[in-house]
């Protein structure tokens, strides 16, 4: 086992430990995109709309390629002080298992935990596949979506838009 498949690993497992599970709503119509909302309430909220004007929340369109194919494992979100990521994000958004959407259409979602009142960060999400990699993503196999430069945080609400999805091709 080399060494940096230990330290992916060391990382991987802090994280773990240190992640809240966040509660989510989807809801998703048949025609439509999956909209997800996280937030520290116990009860689940049902989600028809949401607004990212409000304070604290960010919203971001993570867009699935119209060829995607793969057999979806894992969704993470996360915000970096810089690209490519080293070790566990800053900030940790979103992690679902399992995630639900359509191939073409936008992952809709608008967070509420863990959203930075100020600060700039580069924004890293992942769409693991069941036969992709574990802590980081595996090339050829999974699917990466980064922003281009850092989005400025600032307690008011940020939509960010579109970020793609394209198949992780390593560093």
């Amino acid at each position: 086992m080399s060494i940096r498949t230990l330290i992916n690993l060391s990382v991987g497992l802090f994280l773990a430990g240190c992640a809240e599970e966040a509660t989510t709503t989807d809801a998703t119509d048949e025609t439509g995109p999956t909209v997800i909302e996280s937030n520290d309430d116990e009860e689940e909220v049902e989600l028809e709309e949401y607004d990212c004007a409000e304070a604290s929340v960010f919203c971001v369109d993570l867009m699935v390629p119209a060829d995607y194919a793969g057999n979806p494992r894992n969704l993470f979100v996360g915000l970096y002080d810089s690209l490519p990521p080293v070790g566990p994000p800053t900030i940790f958004l979103f992690d679902e298992d399992a995630p639900a959407f359509i191939p073409g259409e936008a992952i809709e979602m608008s967070l509420t935990n863990d959203v930075p009142d100020s600060g700039e960060y580069f924004l890293f999400s992942v769409l693991y596949d069941q036969a992709g990699g574990e802590w980081m993503p595996e090339p050829g196999i999974d699917y990466v979506a980064t922003s281009e430069a850092p989005y400025s945080f600032d307690g008011q609400g940020l939509d960010v838009g579109e970020v793609n999805f394209s198949l992780y091709a390593g560093e």
